[in-house]
């Protein structure tokens, strides 16, 4: 069946970590943006705004639109920094760290899409979660 969880992990509005990465690639795409405000990265733009609605909005209403336009979005963010043309224009640092960003969200869509286990989610599954709850806990616990 495609996609493989008709609904991410029950609920789309859950801290997905598709999402926490596609924000945080906001930051190296921002500072190229202001850098150098006549190569703007429009793709990359496109591609973490369009992934954020896929994922966060029409996924859970539209499944099959949802999982292929977040695929595609994620896509459109690890392949964009690898034009030839940009490389004169953003930092190796800019386009390592959206690329890198784009990979640990293709982890997290791919295995809601295909139901491939992927190596951040088994991390969580396997102690992780248990790990970040107690770590958590130890902050509230001290203030």
């Amino acid at each position: 069946m495609w996609p493989y969880h008709v609904v991410p992990d029950g609920n789309a509005a859950l801290p997905h970590h598709y999402m926490t990465f596609l924000l945080a690639a906001l930051v190296p795409l921002l500072i190229v943006w202001d850098d150098h405000r006549d190569r703007e990265p429009w793709l990359v733009l496109c591609g973490i705004l369009g992934g954020l609605a896929s994922f966060g909005l029409v996924w859970a209403r539209y499944p099959v639109i949802g999982a292929t336009l977040s695929l595609v979005a994620n896509a459109l963010v690890i392949l964009a920094p690898l034009r030839p043309a940009w490389s004169a224009f953003w930092p190796r640092r800019h386009r390592v760290a959206v690329i890198l960003l784009g990979l640990g969200a293709a982890d997290d869509v791919l295995q809601h899409a295909m139901g491939w286990p992927t190596p951040i989610d088994w991390v969580w599954k396997h102690g992780g979660r248990a790990v970040v709850v107690e770590a958590f806990g130890a902050v509230v616990g001290a203030v």
